[in-house]
């Protein structure tokens, strides 16, 4: 289905504030921008209750320089392969990811390997509702990144590769299995102070992030639009019913 909400009339590239038409130009533009951006909120953070307007808070930070739509969520339903949370279900879904995520990790600090794995399996839920039509991925690294911030933790992407997290992204989004993340976060996350952390690269990026230029394997701008789909919104909904079901048994 031609983007047409979102793309410029009979291409796949994003209308943006620079009115970059091409695709190449437009994927150096963003990583320059959303660089800076990003540096900014490695020293001076956004504050918030780590909800959903706390995302969108970091989105519209980061994308504010480049697209209207940043700090919004998507009116379209997108995908790669299968489709991300439907926009009927991202309120609900939204309300049940954020109304665990940041409890159920403070509520493991204490214990290593519980929280890395209470991370791991809300930065799953959180990959799967995908509310922006653009930069998820760097939005919720920065929101974990706070998360850990909070509970004592450092978080350092750099030991893991791009390859790696799309592989654990589509592991859990594909089969609810988290158990790539959790591999890439026990050494992503360290106790506060641990180890040096070098202040002069961001924390949130994987060794080869952002830096390899626009080769066709590198599937940044690789969402598609859908129709609305019966089906998903169901599975979607039984996505909700299970976590709040799960959520309710922890209270």
């Amino acid at each position: 289905m031609q983007d047409d909400k979102y793309c410029y009339p009979n291409s796949d590239v994003l209308k943006n504030k620079l009115n970059i038409k091409d695709h190449g130009e437009l994927f150096e533009a963003e990583k320059e921008l959303t660089l800076i951006r990003l540096s900014e909120l490695q020293n001076n953070p956004i504050k918030g209750k780590f909800d959903f307007n706390h995302l969108k808070k970091i989105h519209k930070y980061i994308f504010q320089d480049i697209y209207d739509w940043a700090g919004k969520e998507r009116t379209v339903d997108i995908g790669k392969g299968n489709l991300f949370c439907t926009v009927r279900c991202i309120p609900d879904y939204a309300q049940s990811v954020f109304g665990k995520y940041y409890s159920q990790c403070n509520a493991n600090k204490d214990n290593y390997e519980d929280f890395v794995r209470t991370l791991a399996n809300n930065y799953g839920d959180l990959n799967a509702l995908h509310p922006f039509r653009e930069g998820n991925g760097r939005v919720q690294r920065e929101f974990a990144r706070l998360i850990c911030l909070d509970c004592g933790y450092d978080f350092d992407l750099s030991c893991a590769t791009h390859k790696e997290m799309l592989e654990a992204s589509r592991l859990s989004f594909d089969k609810g299995d988290s158990s790539e993340f959790i591999k890439i976060f026990s050494k992503a996350v360290t106790p506060y102070g641990e180890r040096d952390i070098d202040i002069n690269k961001l924390n949130i990026l994987t060794s080869d992030d952002l830096s390899i230029g626009v080769p066709t394997h590198y599937d940044y701008y690789g969402y598609n639009e859908h129709e609305e789909s019966e089906v998903y919104n169901e599975i979607y909904k039984a996505k909700i019913n299970k976590m709040d079901a799960e959520n309710n048994k922890r209270c």
